[in-house]
């Protein structure tokens, strides 16, 4: 028997889903740091006035579908997310950005989404762990994850399709069962 589905309420987060940070990092300071720490340190002393490194973000994949929301953790100013969105011909949805990157998304998002699209696996976690059903977006900073939970593109078909069999089979619902290491 076919099961008729509702269109999913999608989440998208910006940085290295949709924008290539990483790229972007690279262009402008020439190499990553050994550390994680350093990439905060000058995200938050140096990047966080450079108007022009937020807006000319390099757009990595693009979305197949109109998002119910975009939520990203960025210490610069809203307006330049928005305006970077607007220039790349972004679809328009509501923008919630997290003052900070320790902060947790989940009370940003929490009863917006059916599912969010994350690139993060800190950020993966805790919102799973927080009962907000999220996938994990291929990168090169979370090659060893998956292929539960993972998609590869922002098709809507392959998240929904990956969606469904995870609500299915249980996952959102266990996943500190089937996730605990992470």
């Amino acid at each position: 028997m076919i099961r008729l589905r509702d269109s999913l309420k999608i989440g998208l987060d910006l940085d290295d889903t949709i924008f290539n940070f990483s790229e972007g990092y690279l262009r402008r300071f020439k190499h990553f740091p050994k550390y994680d720490w350093a990439i905060t340190r000058n995200v938050t002393h140096i990047l966080i006035k450079e108007r022009d490194f937020w807006v000319n973000l390099p757009v990595m994949r693009r979305p197949n579908f109109i998002p119910k929301l975009y939520c990203s953790s960025r210490v610069s100013k809203k307006s330049w997310t928005k305006k970077a969105i607007e220039i790349n011909d972004l679809p328009n949805s509501p923008l919630y950005q997290v003052p900070g990157y320790h902060i947790p998304k989940s009370k940003y998002i929490k009863g917006r989404v059916d599912v969010f699209i994350e690139d993060s696996p800190h950020q993966w976690k805790a919102l799973n762990m927080a009962g907000i059903p999220c996938l994990l977006i291929d990168g090169d900073n979370n090659k060893d994850y998956g292929p539960i939970l993972k998609i590869y593109s922002l098709d809507e078909s392959e998240i929904t399709d990956a969606y469904w069999l995870a609500k299915e089979s249980g996952i959102f619902n266990e996943f500190d069962k089937y996730f605990n290491e992470y």
